[in-house]
């Protein structure tokens, strides 16, 4: 009987008691409160004319991103799911598909100012993590036929409409310079552009840019060299002979199933510390350092796509002669040539693989009348040496830095250094493969020029959010939830802690109630450090 002098306590039974709703709360709090960790609303001014701020639109279309991605349109739906307007206390009818398609261009606008408050927080709470930064560019297919940006073209998603988002990353993988070029921007084209952006970010500290060998020209290394800015890279595969002045085919015996012993053999290499990997100086000529590389793992990797190329052309040349056995019509040899030709190039067995055409004369009847037909057959034919020359460089690659700074007779900056911070490359390869899978940049449903801009920011601050989590993740292992290292699971298992609308229906009453959290979701906020979430009183806030 104590329990009816609580202030709005009713007799009732559990029959009458009945969920009604639910409203997403604590994974969109825990997005939420990473948005708070990074200060991002006072990256937008306040405006007293406005309803609703940008900064609060840019939180919400940023959570979405992070938990359910919506098209723009869809969104405001989305919020009323959520705790979110209890959690801003705002009102859901005040977020609308008008107001985010305005605020998409206002949240473009700011692009530049959240890129450097993003780098002056970095730099003030983790300044080693800028030692190495990554840079990188992917292409995003797109839906409609209208903005500008978009071009149709070569992308890695094959021949489509895309754009180009360009991305740079600390140490972590976490981002803090983006932007989105047009469709058919090539990735060697970009290395200017980025020193012209960032001058002013790379000399105010001490960093090295970390990029992939597709942006790599004489050009671009020299602009880097000229602004003293360091990077560390990679030559093209073709480059390797030319530069080192080695001849490879004392390397063309190397046999897949004895390459661990044979590499030890390899001539004035060195073993990487704890790796099975070896290098080698090559040279400094003017301000560039060569590294030459070998990795047995890469060496079989890249035997063994060579052997399947080889069964696939095989393969191709079958099912092509089983449809020339079954002509009606003579076939022309040259024609038939070029279409084991074509795939023999795509395969890049050129080198190697040859082609000969065998005529094949066949009976066909028309009509009762019988007549006869030309046609071909393939057959493969495989140059075992030369098979043997196109793997000399299996397993090779070459780094080139303009680290060349000694400390007595030894480098500033090692071998060792070098190769792991160009290995490190793959944080930002998992970048855009995290933003395109799970944050869903694509297909992008908007067109005008903003707008786009403004959607590739609301992706890479979801990304912002989704990395530092993971980050926390795998700095605090737990043990209920070992197992939770990634954002997307974390988000699965908060998102059972809702907000439920509970009804009295016998007496007209209404409430709203927390989900009891279970223990994994408390390890869960003690490992990403937002226990106190659960102490917000969000509950009082929505009673009544």
């Amino acid at each position: 009987m104590k329990g009816l002098k609580k202030p709005g306590a009713v007799v009732t039974t559990v029959d009458d008691l009945v969920v009604t709703r639910h409203h997403a709360y604590l994974d969109v709090a825990v997005a939420s409160a990473i948005w708070d960790y990074w200060n991002l609303d006072e990256v937008f001014k306040r405006s007293e004319k406005k309803s609703l701020e940008t900064s609060t639109i840019a939180r919400i279309l940023t959570i979405n991103r992070c938990i359910d991605p919506k098209a723009k349109s869809k969104t405001p739906e989305w919020f009323k799911t959520t705790a979110l307007s209890w959690l801003l206390t705002i009102s859901a009818d005040r977020v609308n598909s008008s107001k985010i398609f305005r605020e998409l261009s206002e949240i473009e606008k700011h692009k530049e100012v959240i890129c450097t408050h993003i780098y002056n927080k970095i730099k003030h709470d983790d300044p080693d993590s800028l030692g190495s930064v990554f840079y990188d560019l992917s292409s995003t297919t797109f839906s409609g036929s209208k903005c500008l940006l978009m071009k149709w073209g070569h992308c890695k998603e094959g021949y489509k409409n895309h754009v180009v988002l360009a991305l740079v990353v600390n140490r972590h993988g976490l981002p803090f310079y983006w932007e989105v070029l047009p469709g058919c921007t090539a990735d060697s084209n970009t290395i200017v552009w980025l020193l012209d952006r960032c001058r002013k970010r790379f000399t105010n500290i001490e960093t090295t840019l970390v990029f992939d060998r597709g942006m790599v020209s004489d050009d671009n290394l020299c602009s880097l060299e000229e602004a003293e800015v360091k990077y560390i890279t990679a030559m093209d595969r073709n480059q390797i002979e030319d530069i080192t002045g080695i001849d490879f085919t004392q390397f063309e015996h190397l046999q897949s199933d004895k390459i661990e012993k044979e590499a030890l053999k390899l001539p004035n290499f060195n073993v990487l510390n704890n790796d099975t990997s070896y290098y080698r100086e090559i040279k400094v000529k003017g301000k560039r350092r060569y590294i030459l590389c070998f990795n047995p793992q890469l060496f079989k990797d890249q035997q063994k796509a060579r052997l399947q190329a080889v069964e696939n052309f095989r393969t191709f040349t079958n099912t092509v002669n089983a449809e020339l056995l079954a002509a009606k019509n003579s076939r022309d040899k040259e024609p038939t040539y070029e279409k084991f030709n074509r795939k023999r190039k795509k395969l890049k067995l050129t080198q190697f693989v040859d082609v000969k055409l065998r005529t094949k004369k066949l009976s066909r009847y028309s009509n009762d009348k019988k007549r006869t037909i030309r046609t071909f057959q393939g057959i493969v034919i495989v140059d075992e040496k030369k098979m043997l020359l196109a793997g000399k460089l299996d397993g090779f690659w070459l780094a080139v830095t303009n680290h060349t700074e000694k400390v007595g007779p030894n480098f500033d900056k090692s071998a060792e250094e070098i190769i792991a911070a160009y290995r490190d490359k793959i944080i930002i390869e998992a970048g855009f493969r995290d933003i395109k899978s799970f944050i869903q940049v694509e297909p992008i449903y908007v067109w005008t020029e903003t707008h786009v801009k403004g959607h590739y920011t609301v992706c890479v601050l979801s990304y912002l959010i989704d990395r530092t989590l993971t980050l926390r993740l795998h700095k605090n292992a737990g043990s209920l939830t070992r197992d939770v290292v990634t954002h997307e699971s974390l988000f699965d298992k908060l998102s059972t802690c809702q907000i439920d609308k509970i009804e009295v229906e016998q007496l007209g009453h209404s409430a709203y109630n927390l989900t009891r959290p279970s223990k994994k979701q408390k390890e869960l906020l003690t490992r990403i450090m937002l226990k106190n979430l659960l102490d917000y009183k969000v509950v009082d806030i929505s009673s009544f």
